[in-house]
């Protein structure tokens, strides 16, 4: 799978020098719409990753009219046909990676949920069941996020949580029973989505993503609407270390990003001597932009702003990964 997702472009597209930073894509004759339309994002993807010099594709429009074909049963293409397709407008796109319903779509009402918090957008009904999944070239592997489901999860997620290394932050080294009642408040809050990480479908962390309005957190910086923020941890030895943080942080934060077109920040608020998380995250475009006191904690406030995280994630060297 890996060595065909890193070559895909190849077998997709003709492929010319269009300008400095640009080349110019023409889909090959044998292609039928059938296979294009279920891999010509991927080949994309795959030639922004092999080619990371390239900013932009150019869509051309050729006799077989290949891509207006692709543009009447992909309609968000439409706009970029015998245009550039660059690639920070690509990787916004809601394409297959997003699994559910786009928050996106939700029009917006203002509520105020309960008295402590202002006025905030009325969320969308919570996803169920996997919500993003991606082939990442940095790992060779298929990341993904899904629900956490109780039944399956649980008792993983106690192992992980009675883990020393993990319990150091978060400090909830706790009764299988007691988990179970944190797991059921997460999933009955409407602000809040509980998530399991996967590698190839292997489970390997928990994380919370959840709208930072109706947050603990809201009172201690100017957010806006549809902030974001993420609660993390790694569970499994095996998928520790910097290669892996990069792929998932990365990938959770993408899905964030395109699953609400109306967020411009992710926020977190680690505590404030996690070293290890603070040299590894700058990586994915976050910053360190102050200290503060929760009543049980000093933490510090990191952030990635949309444009930024599209103009300096996905890139990859893939000559110089190996599966």
């Amino acid at each position: 799978m890996f060595e065909n997702t890193l070559k895909l472009y190849d077998n997709l597209f003709a492929i010319e020098q269009h300008a400095e930073k640009l080349v110019k894509l023409e889909v090959l004759d044998n292609i039928s719409l059938e296979y294009l339309t279920e891999h010509w994002a991927n080949g994309i993807d795959s030639l922004f990753q092999a080619l990371p010099e390239v900013e932009g594709c150019y869509l051309v429009k050729n006799e077989d009219q290949a891509w207006s074909k692709l543009a009447g049963q992909v309609p968000i293409l439409t706009p970029f046909i015998n245009q550039v397709l660059y690639q920070q407008q690509f990787y916004q796109l809601p394409l297959h990676w997003h699994k559910h319903n786009l928050s996106s779509h939700y029009p917006q009402r203002l509520i105020q949920s309960i008295k402590q918090v202002r006025l905030h957008p009325q969320r969308p009904p919570k996803p169920t069941g996997e919500v993003y999944s991606r082939f990442d070239c940095l790992v060779g592997k298929q990341i993904s996020f899904r629900t956490f489901d109780l039944e399956k999860d649980i008792n993983r997620f106690t192992d992980w949580m009675n883990d020393p290394r993990v319990a150091e932050f978060w400090e909830q080294a706790w009764s299988q029973e007691k988990l179970e009642e944190f797991i059921a408040e997460r999933q009955n809050d409407s602000h809040i989505i509980p998530l399991i990480g996967e590698f190839d479908g292997y489970p390997f962390g928990y994380f919370e993503v959840y709208w930072v309005t109706e947050d603990r957190l809201a009172p201690y910086y100017d957010n806006e609407p549809y902030d974001r923020g993420i609660h993390l941890l790694v569970g499994e030895q095996a998928f520790r270390g910097p290669l892996f943080f990069k792929s998932w942080m990365r990938a959770l934060t993408h899905y964030l990003f395109i699953d609400e077109q109306r967020t411009q920040r992710v926020v977190l608020e680690p505590r404030h001597d996690n070293q290890r998380l603070f040299c590894r995250i700058k990586d994915v475009g976050y910053r360190i932009l102050f200290e503060f006191d929760f009543p049980h904690k000093t933490s510090a406030l990191v952030m990635v702003e949309r444009e930024a995280f599209f103009r300096q994630q996905f890139v990859v060297q893939m000559e110089a990964q190996s599966p």
